[in-house]
């Protein structure tokens, strides 16, 4: 039982690879039961993350420590997952580079894939 826990529950989210209506539906339920216990998300994937931005309540009480950030090669098109730490209360987007050097081909640059302001607005 998550009540029998003392101290701020963490919950690791990477491994998490899809989630469905019924499953964001029992997840959403889940958290308004849980009203004594801190919660903190650790390493969201995206697609967690995408549904922080478009449904308010998927977080709950929690607050997010760190996400994983797609990011893409606008050269040879690989794809990469950053980890990024933002549990600090001065954290802003801005923190985040927008783009890096592909270490996959030469001269391609690896861009945030969507936009960090529009990935990050359950930040707000």
């Amino acid at each position: 039982e998550i009540h029998k826990f003392e101290g701020p529950l963490h919950l690791n989210l990477s491994g998490i690879t899809s989630i469905n209506s019924l499953g964001i539906r029992a997840w959403v339920n889940f958290w308004k039961t849980v009203t004594d216990k801190a919660v903190i998300y650790v390493e969201c994937p995206p697609v967690i993350v995408r549904q922080l931005n478009m449904i308010p309540s998927f977080s709950g009480r929690a607050t997010v420590s760190s996400v994983f950030v797609p990011f893409i090669c606008d050269e040879c098109e690989a794809e990469d997952l950053k980890l990024v730490d933002c549990s600090s209360p001065q954290w802003q987007v801005k923190d985040v580079p927008e783009s890096y050097p592909c270490d996959q081909c030469v001269g391609g640059e690896k861009e945030a894939d969507g936009g960090l302001k529009q990935y990050f607005a359950f930040r707000k």
